[in-house]
């Protein structure tokens, strides 16, 4: 039976089994840490059990799932360094540059260096994960989660972001917009992810850091998937985008950024990040490129 955690009713105790799972993505991790955060601030009945049969509770105790969730477990492993496969779960906290610099430095160990040939890498990471927890921070009203994998045999990584707020369609509204009434939950994604368009209300700020990492995004051929209230947006390498809604009426209290990108590209952040400029028509004549500095 599939049962829609999103519409579970007030005071309904909760029973979250984890005997049968065989595998989580960061994606899941951080929705799922978000939403045991939101039910624990509602004063929810909620229990986690099958722990003891779950053939991966070593792996969200590494990914500090449990630490995130205020639940404690007794660990039976040592634990080691996670640089260059994976960063835990972490609470977005300002000041945001911390976080984006730990998860940077975790999935693109030595990137900081100019020459090294992950420093693309670095300041991608660090990029997105500044943006995104920035709008966390400024927009949400709820507590947001990030956490990272790389998976060297796909050359692959994985960046996650989760909060439990009001999402996007409800911060366009409470920002003064009279337009966003009448949209759907994937209509307002679609009007996050076109330039200038804030949720800081009036006056605004610039309104772009959906938009640009929706364009970095296709620019580095990556996966990007975007869930907010009940709409959907995903973006595939060949850099079709898709707005839809979530199956079987679904709903997500909150917003979810998703990223999985390959390791290695042929140029630099700053090269991707100017011609993302130039594609979301932010760039005035005469500007110049330069490196992203973190």
């Amino acid at each position: 039976m599939v049962v829609d955690l999103g519409r579970v009713p007030d005071q309904v105790p909760l029973e979250l089994d984890f005997s049968a799972l065989l595998r989580i993505t960061p994606a899941g991790l951080a929705l799922l840490t978000s939403t045991i955060i939101r039910w624990r601030r509602e004063q929810r009945p909620l229990t986690l059990t099958g722990l003891s049969s779950c053939k991966i509770t070593g792996y969200l105790q590494r990914m500090d799932f449990f630490k995130a969730c205020g639940v404690e477990i007794p660990e039976h492993f040592r634990r080691h360094d996670a640089t260059g496969r994976f960063m835990p779960l972490r609470l977005v906290e300002y000041p945001t540059e911390i976080l984006g610099r730990e998860m940077a430095a975790c999935v693109a160990p030595g990137g900081d260096d100019y020459e090294h040939p992950l420093s693309w890498l670095y300041d991608m990471v660090f990029y997105v994960l500044t943006e995104t927890a920035n709008n966390v921070r400024q927009h949400s009203n709820g507590l947001g989660f990030a956490c990272a994998q790389v998976n060297r045999q796909e050359g692959l990584v994985r960046l996650a972001i989760a909060d439990n707020g009001k999402g996007i369609r409800r911060s366009f509204i409470d920002a003064g917009f009279s337009w966003a009434e009448p949209l759907d939950d994937a209509a307002s994604i679609a009007q996050a992810l076109s330039p200038r368009v804030s949720c800081k209300g009036s006056p605004t700020n610039e309104g772009v850091g959906l938009t640009l990492i929706s364009e970095v995004a296709r620019l580095s051929k990556a996966w990007m998937l975007l869930v907010s209230g009940t709409g959907v947006c995903q973006l595939s390498p060949s850099g079709d985008i898709k707005y839809n809604s979530l199956p079987e009426n679904g709903i997500y209290h909150g917003t979810l950024c998703v990223l999985t990108f390959p390791q290695i590209m042929g140029q630099q952040f700053s090269e991707m990040l100017y011609e993302a400029k130039g594609h979301a028509g932010l760039l005035h004549m005469g500007g110049q490129s330069g490196r992203f500095s973190a």
